[in-house]
């Protein structure tokens, strides 16, 4: 019971993660590099519903270059949430059926162990 107890636990930080990585905002990184010089630049797009639903349009021009890269990347981020979310379903599946086809065993070492000392006293 306790190992089930484990695995459900574990599954359901899987998926609290999984909800706070599609909650989190979608967050592009440039990196310019130069002869002279090394900089990262961050662009913050929001969050994938504003970007998928409500199509925001940005009116600057340095930003609107990066509204298809915010599409794609808030795209990939659902994908990847879903591919989580099927793979810990089938893990879960696979992990209640291997832990219930399992037989519960009893350590007898330390009773083989009183069975050898008992004979080799008797020799």
């Amino acid at each position: 019971m306790n190992n089930k107890k484990y695995l459900l636990i574990i599954l359901f930080l899987i998926y609290l993660i999984t909800f706070l990585y599609l909650i989190d905002d979608v967050e592009i990184e440039f990196v310019g590099v130069s002869r002279f010089k090394y900089q990262e630049f961050k662009l913050n797009c929001g969050s994938i519903y504003d970007i998928l639903i409500n199509n925001i349009e940005y009116s600057e021009k340095n930003l609107r270059m990066n509204e298809v890269v915010c599409r794609n990347t808030a795209v990939v981020k659902i994908l990847n949430s879903f591919l989580i979310f099927i793979s810990s379903i089938i893990f879960f599946i696979s992990g209640i059926k291997y832990l219930n086809s399992r037989t519960e065993r009893e350590d007898i070492s330390d009773l083989l162990r009183l069975l050898k000392r008992r004979n080799n006293k008797k020799l």
